[in-house]
């Protein structure tokens, strides 16, 4: 009985959710409906994300610090669409593993190259956020689109070093059945160390920052709140707007306003960062381990 066990522990685990051996897995509508979930979903991603690409790098005045981040952040779940979405769909239609040597260490690598840059790529956002509302005067010199560009392209210089680790852990194993299977090539207690740390790294460090930050950015817009519907006596809205948008005179009664351009960067900061801090909630999903898609 316990050799049973052990030797149940330490067989290759496929990288997909197929090949289990289970009945249900192997029936006709189970796949029917599995195939088509997972072409519904990568196929709206996949479309949406390259729609989001092209439309920030051809429109010149899209070219921002935050869609830069955005567009980083497209690129990778591209690739987690592609690189986990698809060689599932294969792998049910199949029952086996088609993609040789190489195309489980490139798709192990890409899957993960994708899920960390993209974990990344929204923890660099968040400080450009939070730089943006609570150092709105800071912002004008921190947050450019040369110096986003330059932090991309760190982020994706780590990630894609950082996950060449797969390419030595994962090979192609033959069952018993004739069945190829994607997966370990050691015994799985091995990898639990590389496992903690891509968690703590990727998940658990992002995670706490964000609510670390969003928490200061909730701070600033709960003290900052929308102005109130005008009353008699008071500056009416449209002449409020107005006074917004005139330069500031600092030549009168020895009176500094705040420029013109931080102002309006700042309000356009703040319409950003309330849509990002309802939708933040979703970062534990977006960023959590994909267990299900990849070796486990």
């Amino acid at each position: 009985m316990q050799e049973n066990v052990s030797s149940r522990m330490d067989t290759p685990t496929n990288i997909s959710l197929v090949g289990s051996g289970d009945a249900v897995s192997e029936s006709l509508e189970y796949k029917t409906v599995s195939v088509f979930l997972v072409l519904l979903v990568c196929g709206v991603g996949i479309v949406g994300n390259i729609m989001v690409v092209l439309v920030v790098l051809t429109t010149r005045h899209m070219r921002t610090p935050t869609n830069c981040y955005l567009v980083s952040l497209a690129v990778a779940d591209l690739m987690v669409l592609v690189a986990a979405g698809l060689p599932n769909i294969s792998e049910s239609l199949m029952a086996t593993w088609v993609y040789g040597h190489a195309g489980c260490l490139g798709i192990t690598y890409f899957q993960y190259l994708g899920i960390n840059a993209s974990s990344c790529s929204i923890t660099a956002f968040t400080v450009e956020r939070y730089i943006a509302i609570c150092h709105p005067m800071r912002a004008q010199t921190v947050c450019t689109v040369s110096r986003a560009k330059r932090i991309i392209a760190g982020v994706w210089a780590f990630t894609c070093v950082y996950c060449m680790l797969w390419l030595f852990l994962v090979d192609i194993q033959v069952n018993p059945d004739g069945r190829v299977q994607c997966g370990y090539r050691v015994s799985r207690d091995l990898y639990l160390p590389i496992y903690l740390i891509d968690f703590a790294i990727f998940y658990v460090i992002p995670l706490l920052l964000a609510i670390a930050l969003y928490g200061l950015i909730a701070r600033i817009l709960y003290l900052n709140p929308l102005p109130h519907p005008p009353v008699s006596g008071t500056i009416t809205a449209p002449t409020l707007r107005r006074s917004c948008k005139e330069p500031v005179d600092t030549g009168k009664a020895g009176r500094q306003g705040r420029p013109k351009s931080a102002l309006s960067s700042g309000n356009r900061s703040l319409r950003c960062s309330q849509w990002w801090l309802c939708s933040s909630p979703c970062f534990g999903c977006h960023t959590g381990p994909w267990f299900s898609l990849t070796p486990s």
